[in-house]
């Protein structure tokens, strides 16, 4: 659910091998042997403010896989509490459902969209522009992103 696979120009291994091979020279080796291992990046990072003050905010974003399978364990913003949840159909009703893991296959891209897996953000004070977060993975991989704050009712592809 919610998982895709990614086109071929995602695959970071073999966009460096590509550039190695096209251009000798402009590929550092350590770029190579950094890119067999690549690490999971989080793309299109952003959390939505809620219209009632007090009220979680909501995160969404894309992670890509690295070089091996993962699992998103959690995710921390300093001064808040951030949890993963799900929104599924049960008996004919929309509910969230909390997650204590997302699988992060490789060659696979996760999506968090509004009405899907997404990100609850309680105790975020005040309107900030941006949100420091950490995304940490079993693996023992941590990947540092800053996430774009916006209003409630923004457009959900602003910036973008």
């Amino acid at each position: 659910m919610f998982r895709r696979k990614l086109p071929s120009h995602f695959h970071a291994p073999m966009a460096y091998a590509l550039l190695a091979f096209a251009a000798p020279g402009l590929a550092a080796p350590a770029a190579l042997s950094a890119a067999a291992s690549a690490a999971p990046q989080v793309r299109n990072l952003y959390v939505r403010l809620n219209a009632v003050p007090g009220r979680p905010a909501a995160g969404y974003m894309t992670i890509i896989a690295g070089s091996k399978d993962d699992k998103l364990v959690s995710v921390t913003a300093q001064g808040a509490r951030v949890e993963m949840h799900s929104t599924v159909k049960a008996g004919g009703t929309m509910k969230m459902v909390k997650l204590d893991n997302i699988r992060v296959d490789s060659g696979m891209g996760v999506h968090f969209d509004p009405g899907g897996n997404h990100l609850m953000i309680f105790g975020l004070a005040g309107a900030p522009k941006s949100l420091p977060m950490t995304f940490n993975f079993a693996s023992g991989a941590k990947v540092e992103a800053v996430a774009e704050v916006r209003a409630a009712g923004a457009d959900a592809h602003a910036g973008h």
